[in-house]
């Protein structure tokens, strides 16, 4: 389904059809913590206070849907797609299928009480769709760039593949994840180790997060995603809060100033006046 459209027609739903729709598994009431605190892109352990009290206001009224756009890259075969299908549909598909171009799935969450949504754009990992892929950057709240945890040259790929991303979008100002996929496939904890220990120097240099996960056993995949829900909500009720906060102060600094303007023609009018008076 035409992405604009899917949000036109969820739009017209009753919010209590909206939010009873949603999983139990997808109901968040605290706050998600990162796969290592070493590599989080946000210390706080909590929802900030200022969220809270939005979020409860928002309950009190007829809340909106909340949408956060979230790119998938990588080089191809690296994992994105399954990553993605864990996710929506938590199967896992042996047959593997080359994305031709970009891919679209939704994921709906709510977040202390409010809905919001992951609308996942699952981009093509072969070179002769990049021109394609970064045409669906643009808007990104969230770039997941994804790895092959037994095979670091597309780590060093993902790396590429985020900065070329940042060209694109960087007054966006999006949140970066550093995913390292197939994690079942190591089974010797010294070469887990290094490995882990690369991505998250790679993670940093890049200020991404790093998360460790397994599409095939499911490990982590559930926690990642929420943790994505949580950091994102937040990030984009403050910025809706912002905003306001911003349109507010314009708004007073208009009503100050025509409250002046007001007044001094008010004064020139009555200085007129007198002078008429006193001739």
């Amino acid at each position: 389904m035409n992405a604009n459209l899917f949000y036109r027609l969820e739009s017209q739903m009753p919010i209590a059809t909206l939010t009873n729709s949603i999983p139990s598994d997808r109901k968040i009431d605290q706050f998600v913590p990162p796969y290592g605190y070493l590599s989080s892109i946000d210390a706080f352990p909590s929802f900030d206070e200022n969220v809270i009290n939005y979020s409860t206001n928002q309950r009190s009224q007829k809340p909106s849907n909340l949408i956060c756009k979230l790119v998938l890259i990588g080089d191809v075969a690296v994992g994105k797609s399954c990553l993605a299908t864990r996710l929506c549909h938590n199967t896992f598909d042996r047959n593997y299928k080359a994305t031709i171009g970009v891919d679209f799935e939704v994921e709906k969450f709510l977040i202390l009480g409010v809905p919001m949504s992951l609308q996942i754009w699952d981009t093509a990992g072969q070179e002769r769709f990049k021109c394609i892929a970064a045409a669906y950057y643009r808007g990104a709240h969230v770039i997941i760039a994804v790895f092959d945890m037994n095979d670091l040259d597309t780590l060093k790929s993902a790396e590429r593949w985020i900065n070329e991303a940042l060209k694109t979008i960087a007054t966006d100002n999006p949140l970066i994840y550093l995913v390292g996929s197939k994690r079942d496939l190591i089974t010797d904890d010294k070469v887990y180790a290094k490995i882990d220990q690369t991505a998250r120097i790679t993670a940093k240099r890049v200020n991404a997060e790093f998360w460790s996960v397994s599409s095939l056993t499911g490990h982590q995949v559930q926690e990642f995603f929420k943790r994505i829900a949580c950091v994102s909500y937040q990030m984009l009720v403050k910025q809706q809060l912002n905003s306001s906060n911003t349109s507010t102060e314009k708004l007073t600094a208009k009503t100050q100033l025509a409250v002046s303007l007001n007044s001094n023609n008010y004064n020139t009018k009555q200085q007129s006046k007198e002078n008429c008076c006193s001739t």
